[in-house]
This record gives C-alpha cells, structure tokens and sequence, in this order.
C-alpha cells in the first residue's frame, strides 16, 4: 500500500511541475511585455518633458522623417491657399446672389 500511494505521487508531481513550467513562462511572457510597456512610457513621458527631441543627447536625425515633415510643410500650405480661395470664391458667389436677387 505504501508503494502504491507513492506512484500515485509521482504523475502529480510531474503535472505540477508540467504546471509550473508553463505558469513559469507565462509569468516570463507577462514581465517581458510588461517591461516593454514601461520601456515605451518612459519614452513618451522624456519626449513630453523635454521641450524637443532635438535637445536629446542621443538624437540623431531620422532623413525620412525631415522628408515627412518637409512634405507636411508644403500640404498644409496648400491646404491653406485651397482655403482662403475657396473664401474668396464663396464670398463672391455671395455678392453675385445678392445682385441677382437685387436685380430681380
């Protein structure tokens, strides 16, 4: 009997330790997600500190990005010049209805 209580012991211990295995790596999934969540607030909270990333010690100038921004430069400009136009353009269709309806 006291042999039999043994073996018995032995399957539940390999499936606890099956169970610790995998509670281990969950547990290490869970630390390394929750390391590279911290990592990437601490890299937002120093770029809304800092007043610029250029005053970075280790910045260094992404050219793809300068082009990015040269690029949004010019769209909003001309997002600009489309809006005064279209301004303009709705204000002189506003005094053209007026003098037709004045006509009239």
């Amino acid at each position: 009997m006291w042999n039999a209580g043994r073996e018995t012991s032995s399957p539940g211990t390999e499936l606890s330790e099956n169970q610790a295995k995998k509670e281990k790596e969950r547990l290490i999934k869970e630390l390394q997600l929750i390391t590279e969540e911290r990592n990437d607030l601490r890299d937002r909270l120093r770029f809304l500190t800092e007043r610029s990333m250029k005053n970075r010690p280790h910045f260094r100038p992404n050219p793809y990005y300068e082009d990015l921004e040269r690029m949004e430069e010019a769209v909003m400009s001309i997002l600009h010049n489309l809006e005064m136009e279209n301004t303009e353009v709705h204000e002189k269709n506003q005094k053209l209805k007026k003098e037709i309806t004045f006509s009239r």
